[in-house]
């Protein structure tokens, strides 16, 4: 299959575009523009200045912009993405983080983001930096994959090459070649003893120099992938011998921040629908144990003996038992575990001894035990019945998902080789305990649904394959395969092996469907199509749930290689042998011990809220400044602590909730609950309990009635823009004649050469060298960028430019002044657009009646918190039982709407609008909320009605995008001739004025 790639993702936009702006100002035609400025000095400077001429002659990175200019730059990013900005650069480099989450094709960013860095500012050398094979691998794969996508968006030729210390002369070309030029390498190739790595050693046929000189001579841009596995000494000065241009950190877990641009966590991946949702379906031992269960977890000498032991413990509450951590000290509690628990089934059990070398305590009547180590309970029936969890919900899947040509994988990790391979040697002769109850209990819940029998109608070996580490067999003999821990070069085959096999595995041909791997399975392998993941393990103590579900986190794609981001579809359900509350707890740990804020509202969280931007009138978002002063009065109103963890005071759920008296800073309400909301660990981890299956009243869709219903609200319309070309000049040219002065470039003259900076101090010395530049290099065709980007006529950009009387800035410092301008531009069309949208009615339907029908029929998974029941289905009042609504809380606008028009007696029909029904309006698509039909009081008209929910009828309120699309509704709806001459048919409703 061939995989496709979306180049319209917002957040993959937003992300590229992060990086690309820290060199804004930075010119294009740096080299020639150098050269220029040379001749364009004083002459008492001299040559030594620059450097003329390079000993390798290498084709190199040229940065022109200064630590200011590139500090301002970064500030500006992060204020806008809603960071925390920083007063300079820290540890005084060019070092930038972008942290972005499991799943969401960072990748991809990065990938993309050299050839906007190299069609923007014409850097052409980059060194893709990765910690270990199995990334390496993901990174080659990679690279092959998105190839054609690459090169039907950018005219920019390139070469990726793998480094290869046996075949190191190839540095050469990478270093002499005028095309964009990438290179894969390991940190192991950089890393170590000078006088043992290649790239360190003098090579003849490199001229007597070393691969490193010519790699250093580029000034490559550095982009590390999982840095987080690159952090010690040696690996940060290894690094630095590159001499890189800058190095771009991309991680989902940095484990020391630098200078962040960019971050989209885990609850943004989640709210955005970027990542599938998780499912926890529980596999736990039901009933006491039958025979005493001890588990010794470890055993400590710190200021006195203290063993921690899992033991099935009686709880006061309701008498009921559950396992439990205990902490046990010599001499201070009972050594008698009946009376440690509570637990009469411990009666005679005593604790006699401790140890810690080994980990070890004497246990009265068993003996020794080891830390690690289990005394009764019943692991191997809990482990067959996460099994059949895993068979049965995979078959539910397949059922659900072979519709869409998506093909469902299930991943078991296994804690070692032998419990799927016993004494077998490949797939064929397995007989490990795992492998006998998968193939038993695959055959049996197989037989109870003769749909599922015909899915998979083979032998459950043909649907089973086991990735692990493989020992050579000598001649004659078979290969063997062996535990690993997944950092050793051991395990190169077995990643060699999977990712070989990865587009191969999304194939329905491939008759593969459950991968068994060893727990070494970690960065480097995550294949969108994992629906099911199943740890036959205990989870350990280190950051494991995290690691473990990341390799399912991706959004499915399907047999055409299309993303399916549908959340009734994208969902990963973990089989976990723990409850669904211990495993919500301990991934929050996990995340916080990892940096990330999971289940906490940080500083900045309040920061991408929209607002209106004060000078141009156009929408920007709050900043960080502006975030900290709202996170600051929640915490002293006690809706925050001072970690940022939610107090209970904050219950949004109640009826007349409010945060209190609005203070004299911007206080968007609405926007802050719902963030606060969005911020705790339910949202990213759903119980399997929890889940239901909407049901659809079919023959409503086949009615006569609701076909003239349905024809009617989703006519197709086109829409036209009449722009006021006198205003728009006259705005535009007062919105640039207030800006701040563009300062015009000086030159620093250093010993390595010559810099290009904007305006700073104005010492007599640089200002002589300012005035000198003027007239030294060649312009750009203004007008031709801003023509681009606005879509205005010439004459119209003429005007403005000439009626702003700053065309003299332009001429100082171009880059600067064309981005200014753009952005006025922009914004002042942005608002011109939505005062002069017209519609019209043309022929065709923005969603078809037999789309809607088949989309209707398919099965979806929703959860309880985002749906409401609607009483009045069984009367056939709408369409479906579950109505998903997009906020959680019993007191959501969409809920509350839903309630109401579930109880009206005078409306006769309504539905939420599906995700497919989208019409076009000058800033972007639009999916309203609400299709209504309703009873006039005689009864004999119907009224049909299109209804937004919203929080509030207040514009300002409200974000100007919002604004803009509800105005343009309005005018398609119009066209369309929705509702009566007393009946809007179209209209926002909100708690109180419901508009009906």
């Amino acid at each position: 299959m061939e995989f496709k790639f979306d180049p319209k993702q917002p957040y993959q936009q937003e992300a590229i575009a992060s990086v690309v702006d820290l060199f804004e100002g930075q010119p294009a035609d740096a080299d020639a523009l150098e050269v220029n400025l040379q001749g364009a000095l004083p002459a008492s400077i001299g040559q030594t200045a620059f450097d003329i001429a390079s000993e390798v002659g290498a084709i190199g990175n040229n940065l022109l912009l200064d630590e200011e200019a590139l500090l301002q730059n970064l500030q500006a990013v992060q204020d806008r993405n809603g960071l925390e900005v920083v007063s300079e650069l820290a540890g005084g480099a060019l070092d930038f983080d972008i942290e972005m989450e499991t799943g969401t094709g960072k990748t991809y960013v990065y990938l993309r983001t050299i050839f906007e860095l190299a069609q923007r500012y014409n850097f052409r050398k980059f060194v893709i930096l990765v910690p270990s094979t199995p990334i390496k691998e993901g990174v080659i794969t990679s690279i092959k994959l998105m190839t054609k996508h690459f090169e039907g968006l950018y005219a920019e030729p390139f070469d990726a090459s793998v480094y290869s210390g046996q075949t190191a002369e190839e540095v050469q070309s990478f270093a002499t070649s005028t095309s964009v030029q990438i290179m894969v390498m390991s940190i192991h190739a950089l890393r170590g003893d000078k006088n043992s790595r290649v790239i360190h050693q003098t090579r003849d046929k490199l001229n007597g120099l070393r691969p490193i000189d010519y790699l250093k001579a580029t000034r490559p841009v550095v982009i590390m992938d999982e840095p987080q596995n690159m952090e010690s000494l040696l690996s940060q000065s290894a690094v630095g011998e590159l001499d890189p241009l800058c190095t771009l950190r991309y991680s989902a877990t940095h484990r020391k921040t630098r200078n962040v641009v960019y971050r989209l966590d885990p609850v943004d991946a989640h709210d955005l629908g970027l990542v599938k949702q998780i499912v926890v379906a529980e596999a736990l031992q039901q009933g006491a144990d039958a025979a005493p269960y001890v588990k010794l977890l470890s055993v400590r000498n710190d200021k006195g003996f203290v063993a921690r032991l899992e033991l099935a413990v009686r709880k006061e509450s309701d008498g009921s038992i559950e396992r439990k951590t205990v902490a046990y000290r010599p001499g201070k509690d009972a050594s008698d575990l009946a009376r440690l628990t509570g637990n009469s089934a411990y009666e005679g059990w005593l604790i006699n001894e401790l140890s810690t070398e080994p980990e070890s305590v004497e246990l009265f009547p068993h003996g020794w035990l080891q830390a690690g180590e289990t005394l009764g309970g019943s692991n191997d029936s809990v482990y067959r019945e996460m099994i059949r969890e895993t068979i049965r919900e995979h078959l539910r899947k397949e059922t659900m998902l072979r519709q869409h040509g998506i093909k469902v994988l299930s991943l078991f990790f296994v804690d070692k080789v032998a419990s799927f391979l016993g004494d077998g040697y490949d797939n064929s002769t397995a007989n490990g305990d795992f492998v006998r109850w998968f193939d038993e209990i695959f055959r049996e819940e197989r037989a109870k649904s003769a749909q599922w029998a015909a899915l998979l109608p083979g032998d459950p070996q043909d649907y089973r394959r086991a990735y692990f580490s493989v020992l050579k067999g000598k001649k004659g003999q078979h290969d063997t395969f062996k535990d690993t821990s997944g950092t050793t070069a051991a395990d190169d085959d077995a990643y060699e092996l999977i990712m070989r096999n990865k587009a191969q595995l999304l194939d329905e041909k491939e008759p593969v469907r459950f991968i068994f791997s060893h727990s070494a399975l970690r960065e480097g392998w995550d294949n969108p199509n994992i629906f099911q993941i199943c740890a036959l393990r205990e989870m350990g103590e280190a950051a494991e749930r995290r690691q473990t579900i990341g390799r399912g986190l991706r959004l499915p794609v399907n047999q055409t290689g299309e993303r399916v981001p549908d959340r009734g579809i994208a969902q990963l359900t973990v089989v976990a042998n723990e409850s669904y509350r211990e495993f919500a707890d301990s991934l929050q740990k996990e995340y916080r011990d990892s940096g990330v804020s999971i289940g906490l509202v940080r500083v900045g969280e309040f920061a991408k809220i929209p607002t209106v931007d004060e000078n141009t009138g156009g929408e920007k978002r709050l900043g960080f400044a502006g975030s900290k002063l709202i996170w600051d009065e929640l915490v002293k109103r006690n809706f925050l602590d001072k970690e940022g963890k939610v107090m209970a005071t904050f219950r949004p759920e109640t009826l007349g909730f409010t945060l209190g008296p609005k203070p004299d800073s911007f206080w968007p309400e609405d926007d802050m609950i719902q963030v606060m909301i969005d911020c705790r660990i339910e949202r990213l981890v759903k119980t399997q309990r929890k889940r239901v299956q909407r049901k659809l009243n079919k023959e409503i869709y086949t009615s006569p009635w609701f076909e003239d219903f349905w024809r009617a609200i989703s006519r197709r319309t086109t829409y036209r823009v009449k722009l006021d070309r006198e205003k728009v000049i006259e705005d535009a040219v007062n919105k640039i004649v207030t800006e701040q002065p563009i300062q015009p470039l000086r030159v620093q003259v250093t010993r390595a050469g010559v810099k290009l900076v904007r305006g700073g101090t104005k010492t007599a010395e640089t200002a002589t060298r300012s005035a000198a530049l003027a007239g030294t290099y060649e312009l750009p065709d203004i007008i031709s960028e801003l023509q681009e980007a606005t879509s205005l006529t010439r004459k119209t950009l003429v005007d403005v430019l000439t009626g702003s009387g700053k065309l003299n800035e332009f001429i100082g410092n171009p880059n600067d002044f064309i981005a200014m301008v753009k952005r006025i531009l922009l914004n002042v069309v942005a608002t011109a657009v939505q005062e002069g949208v017209q519609y019209e009615k043309i022929s065709g339907y923005v969603y078809e009646l037999r789309e809607l029908q088949a989309d209707g029929a398919e099965a979806r998974d929703l959860f309880m918190d985002r749906v409401y029941e609607a009483q009045s289905f069984k009367d056939g009042k709408t369409d479906f039982n579950y109505i998903q609504i997009d906020s959680d809380g019993a007191e959501a606008p969409e809920r509350q709407f839903a309630q109401v028009l579930d109880s009206r007696e005078d409306v006769k029909f309504f539905m939420k609008l599906p995700d497919k029904f989208k019409i076009e309006t000058p800033v972007g698509p639009y999916n309203p909320d609400w299709a209504i039909i309703k009873q006039d009081g005689d009864g004999m008209d119907r009224i049909y009605m299109i209804r937004e929910t919203k929080s509030t009828l207040d514009e300002s309120k409200r974000r100007p995008t919002e604004n803009a699309k509800i105005k343009a509704a309005t005018e398609h709806f119009k066209q369309l001739g929705i509702g009566s001459e007393t009946t809007a048919g179209y209209t926002v409703g909100v708690p109180g004025n419901w508009n009906l």
